[in-house]
């Protein structure tokens, strides 16, 4: 008679969980850096489980079951009941480099809109050594400087950014453009130099590849791979986050932007280096 073995493929309370599970209480909950976090945590609703999967395509279906069972859960839920889930995914090799872990997030995951449609869940992308600036796409309401016509640095808002992508898969945004950039030394933005020049026609809009970008305007840390967005996408294994887009369209854009003002205040208290070596503590 044959026994029957079950390989299961979500591993729960080993030592990747429970390095990730740190991270969440000491950092992420601890230092104050999502507000949100802690009632979910006080009230046991964070689900982390560590992906068997040795590849990316089986990443992405544990993924899919694990969107499944947020799906069915309530938007008021009991308490105990998970309303978010990280997924640890510390066994496919290749992603111990970050940008092969970036370009499955962009290309498979759809820059986290990869589930949307189908479970009404959105994808956080985490990672020891994250670097914003590859991983936070341009959004919509983001005020932006773009390479216009060969040679004009216009500035302008970002109206829509799932226009579609171009014959090389560029992805393409809406733009409504209302300045002209102006700077002596255009390659130093960083010296606080620019200057915009208000355009005559204020109705310019226009559909651009999101490789004209030159800059986010009051974003400039998404280009700086020791920013305060960059560390705070570090966690101590590779990190796929389910959070249910209808949690996330509660959320008050005043109060995230706060968050992110706050944020940096602490990161800036606390340094790089320190957050380092507690990340590296959690295990």
């Amino acid at each position: 008679m044959q026994s029957l073995i079950v390989r299961f493929a979500i591993v729960e309370r080993d030592s990747h969980t429970k390095a990730v599970q740190q991270w969440v209480d000491t950092m992420i909950v601890g230092m104050g850096f999502c507000p949100w976090a802690k009632p979910a945590s006080e009230a046991n609703a964070i689900r982390v489980v560590t992906s068997n999967a040795s590849s990316g395509e089986g990443v992405l279906v544990d993924l899919r079951d694990e969107a499944a069972k947020l799906t069915a859960v309530p938007l008021h839920p009991a308490r105990g009941v998970p309303v978010t889930t990280l997924l640890v995914c510390p066994h496919v090799a290749e992603w111990g480099h970050f940008d092969a872990f970036s370009q499955f997030g962009t290309e498979v995951l759809d820059c986290g809109d990869a589930l949307v449609s189908e479970f009404g869940c959105k994808i956080v992308s985490f990672h020891p050594h994250s670097q914003a600036s590859n991983q936070y796409g341009v959004s919509a309401g983001d005020e932006v400087v773009a390479c216009v016509d060969g040679n004009s640095q216009l500035c302008g808002t970002v109206l829509r950014d799932n226009v579609g992508n171009d014959e090389a898969g560029t992805k393409l945004l809406e733009v409504q453009f209302f300045g002209e950039a102006v700077q002596s030394d255009f390659d130093d933005m960083s010296s606080g130099g620019l200057m915009i020049q208000p355009l005559a026609d204020l109705d310019r809009v226009e559909v651009i590849a999101e490789t004209a970008i030159t800059q986010l305007l009051g974003r400039d840390a998404l280009q700086d791979a020791e920013s305060c967005r960059s560390v705070l996408g570090r966690a101590p294994r590779p990190v796929l986050h389910l959070l249910r887009a209808a949690d996330l369209e509660a959320v008050d854009n005043e109060v995230a932007q706060e968050t992110l003002d706050l944020n940096e205040k602490v990161m800036n208290e606390l340094g790089i280096d320190e957050f380092d070596q507690c990340l590296h503590r959690c295990g």
